[in-house]
């Protein structure tokens, strides 16, 4: 009895002081600026090589010295340089994060040479090489990535390069959202086409391969690298890669977006940017993701099937996004660009559903607000300083519903466009409500009191059925 109570002790314990260390750890100094990634592809023994060089800003009020950088539990770093050149300190060990021990990662410590003052910036470069392997033991199930010369992708969630961070999770997440410009470099034998988003260049070797360049030109929040013996189309400013056997596919996701295009471009007028879209093809149960920069990754399944073009149309929408300036941002833009995407599909695809999925939406929301007492509390303009942007997408979906039955298409098109317009390269959400106060022909102000600066939207949620039973309060 005694033996088993001290081992039953020494477990509680170590358990205790991991849950503690959790909640206490500090999150990582550093934020990633610019990205430089060169690496090559060595399919026969399914490893990959190369350098990642960093930019990296010390985002806290205190100087730091220490960075952490996560890598592919089956890479490691051969080395760690300054900008100088000169060798940096570091140690590199297999480790477990604290908050979620089945997750294994290399985890590299480096020392700088001096402290990086707050808001300073200090540049490395660390080369590393190693086999790719996923994450599927930890629940997941999309994130099977490997070298093989069918597919292969190179992104952050294998860790495939070293990544700022910590092995608290939770401590991760209160860093400061990292978005970057990226270079990346990446060699292959010539009959594979390397896909993400950006200007791109190709460069031919002798010996039968071929480098692939993108740069991101903008901040990106990714970086997706998709390599795969693709086809290709492109289109004014739009470049779809696409596995052969879905050529069907991919001309249909070609028609679609540049059908979306022409129609935003005639509801909010023309975008100030070139375009430079890229949609790539992955195979089916890797995993979606889409960024304007970085590109749009769709499964097999969304170039197969017409009615899975949603997604699409929603990151087109954000084209016509101003560069918001309110730090941090309360993301509404991502509700606008849900609101838009069924509404694209309402027009461009004959889909009957907008209302019964916004009054889905309405329900899911109005369920969670009693037990969600921040949605009682916070203003949907607070989310960002709040970490609630997780919400901004189904509270600005139904904010924008709302404000586009109450005005109607035109005048909503000119509140929207009229902002983008003026405020593409600095905007706030000031500047878009007041906007909207000056566009619209009602009177909008206790509208956007309610749903942007209160949260007395939520009373108005407690006896609404639909988007169209909100839109009646303010008539």
């Amino acid at each position: 009895m005694r033996r088993t109570l001290v081992l039953g002790t020494a477990i509680l314990s170590a358990l205790t002081t991991r849950s503690v260390g959790a909640q206490t750890a500090a999150p990582e100094s550093f934020v990633a600026r610019d990205i430089a990634l060169d690496i090559a592809i060595d399919y026969p023994n399914q490893r990959l090589s190369g350098s990642i060089t960093y930019d990296l800003e010390n985002w806290t009020p205190q100087p730091a010295r220490q960075v952490s950088f996560l890598l592919n539990r089956l890479m490691e770093a051969s080395s760690v340089r300054a900008a100088s050149g000169a060798s940096l300190a570091h140690t590199q060990d297999v480790v477990r994060f604290v908050d979620d021990p089945m997750r294994q990662v290399n985890q590299l410590r480096v020392t700088l040479p001096r402290p990086i003052a707050s808001g300073g910036h200090t540049t490395l470069r660390i080369d590393y090489a190693g086999n790719l392997v996923g994450y599927t033991e930890i629940g997941w199930l999309y994130v099977k990535d490997h070298i093989d010369t069918a597919f292969t992708i190179i992104r952050n969630d294998a860790l495939a390069f070293p990544m700022v961070g910590g092995i608290v999770d939770k401590a991760n997440r209160k860093r400061p959202f990292s978005q970057f410009v990226y270079h990346v470099s990446v060699r292959v034998p010539a009959k594979y086409r390397v896909a993400i988003g950006g200007k791109a260049t190709r460069l031919p070797h002798d010996d039968g391969t071929v480098t692939w360049h993108y740069e991101s030109g903008k901040p990106a929040r990714v970086m997706n690298v998709s390599i795969a013996p693709f086809d290709t189309l492109g289109e004014n400013g739009v470049r779809v890669f696409y596995f052969p056997d879905d050529s069907l596919g991919a001309r249909r996701v070609m028609a679609s977006t540049q059908a979306a295009l022409r129609t935003l471009t005639s509801w909010f007028g023309p975008a100030h940017d070139p375009l430079n879209v890229t949609i790539t093809e992955i195979p089916n149960g890797w995993g979606s993701q889409a960024g304007l920069i970085e590109g749009i990754i769709q499964s097999a399944a969304a170039f197969r099937d017409p009615e899975r073009m949603g997604e699409l149309y929603h990151e087109l929408s954000h084209i016509w996004n101003a560069n918001a300036t309110d730090l941090p941002s309360p993301r509404w833009e991502e509700g606008q660009a849900m609101f838009l995407e069924g509404l694209l599909r309402e027009q461009l695809d004959r889909w009957t559903g907008r209302q019964k999925s916004e009054t889905q939406t309405l329900t899911r929301v109005k369920n969670r607000i009693n037990s969600d007492s921040s949605l009682q509390r916070v203003p949907l303009a607070d989310y960002g300083k709040q970490r609630m942007t997780d919400w901004s997408y189904s509270v600005g979906e139904l904010m924008f519903a709302t404000l586009y039955n109450l005005v109607g298409q035109k005048e909503f098109n000119r509140i929207l466009g009229g902002y983008y317009q003026r405020y593409a390269n600095a905007g706030t959400t000031r500047n878009f409500v007041d906007l909207a106060k000056q566009t619209s022909s009602r009177d909008l102000t206790a509208f956007f009191d309610d749903w942007m600066f209160t949260s007395r939207w939520t009373d108005l949620l407690r006896n609404a059925t639909s988007v169209a039973d909100l839109e009646q309060h303010y008539r």
